[in-house]
């Protein structure tokens, strides 16, 4: 392989250890034109527009074409193997089953771990419900009209064909409506409340999530016996509506919620810096936002909410720069930030005047 392709596989590969997303691309979409034939480059380059802990893609389409040329380059070793694994994670996300199912099945012909053949089998499972597939068991418990609603595959999913098929793909409109069947056909189904009210969160409907972060919560409590502890996802998003809705009452009381919850969430942190952002406390929020932007350079809520910060400092040029940055690492055609772009867009235009 030439230097030159080595380098740009090298520096994509330290970018993306360091989430820098849209450098990382740069770096290893130039890779793979210097060097075609690298299946390294063409891997890197698939988990560069995936992300896998994000909770948007930079875009899957190409994070497909991407780790399917790795996978052809390299079908027996082991960076095709690793693209391979991505590749079924990307296809299962994105409402193409045949093409998951048949890229797990592929992974369970090779795989001698135990612990990831019964992941991959349950997988498979859940598309099955997902498409209509699945053959139930005496063991699945089903509700009155004969739907499995649980015990799926064999880590027993609590789970059902509505909710795989929210599960299985990124329209938002799709998650309203999927999630909401899957209460329908299981009331028990508190995951579901959950997912529900993050997509109407992020359609910017934060009232409605509100109601459904509440049923979440009650529904774990009821179910859940108190020595499994808080339910801490409804805190956290239900936060970020109150912010959102301006009702800091509110938020204050999910904010003592989660300071009771040991487990350490990134959202629940930065919501609680939007919360004293809001509350008139930006002075302190100012450093730790700069040390999230530098681990995490292209997450849109750390750029934002920096900019907040900065803007409550007086620090107007750096919060023109850090609200700049945070429109442009928004995806194309990307539907979890869109209701919060014109009103982004209209501060910065407001500073800019200033």
């Amino acid at each position: 392989m030439a230097q030159d392709a080595t380098t740009a596989i090298n520096e994509g590969a330290a970018a993306l250890e360091n989430r820098r997303f849209r450098e990382a691309i740069a770096s290893l979409d130039a890779a793979t034109q210097l060097a075609p034939e690298a299946p390294e480059a063409y891997y890197l380059l698939g988990a560069a527009y995936w992300g896998e802990d994000r909770p948007y893609p930079v875009s899957a389409d190409k994070a497909i074409a991407a780790l399917r040329r790795a996978v052809e380059l390299d079908p027996d070793g082991a960076m095709g193997q690793l693209a391979l694994e991505h590749l079924a994670t990307v296809y299962l996300r994105n409402e193409r089953m045949p093409e998951a199912r048949r890229a797990y099945q592929q992974l369970l012909a090779r795989e001698t771990r135990e612990q990831m053949v019964v992941i991959y089998l349950t997988r498979i499972d859940e598309i099955d419900l997902d498409t209509g597939r699945y053959v139930p068991t005496a063991e699945n418990p089903r509700n009155a009209l004969g739907e499995v609603v649980g015990n799926v595959g064999p880590l027993r999913m609590h789970t059902n064909q509505y909710f795989e098929k929210g599960r299985h793909t990124w329209d938002l409109v799709k998650h309203v409506n999927y999630f909401t069947r899957a209460i329908e056909a299981d009331p028990t189904l508190f995951q579901a409340y959950n997912n529900l009210g993050v997509a109407l969160m992020h359609l910017g409907r934060c009232r409605e999530a509100v109601a459904q972060f509440d049923r979440a919560q009650q529904m774990w409590n009821t179910l859940q016996p108190p020595s499994v502890g808080p339910y801490p996802d409804p805190h956290v998003w239900r936060l970020r509506c109150h912010i959102e809705l301006g009702d800091l009452e509110k938020a204050a009381v999910d904010y003592e919620a989660l300071q009771t919850i040991d487990e350490y969430n990134f959202f629940a942190t930065l919501y609680t810096i939007q919360l004293a952002i809001a509350a008139g406390q930006a002075a302190d929020a100012v450093e730790p936002l700069e040390q999230a932007r530098s681990e995490d350079p292209d997450n849109i809520e750390v750029l934002q909410t920096l900019a907040q910060a900065y803007a409550a400092v007086g620090r107007i040029d750096d919060a023109q720069i850090a609200l700049t940055e945070a429109l442009a690492a928004i995806p194309e055609g990307s539907q979890f930030f869109r209701h919060l772009v014109g009103p982004w867009r209209r501060q910065l235009e407001t500073w800019q005047g200033q």
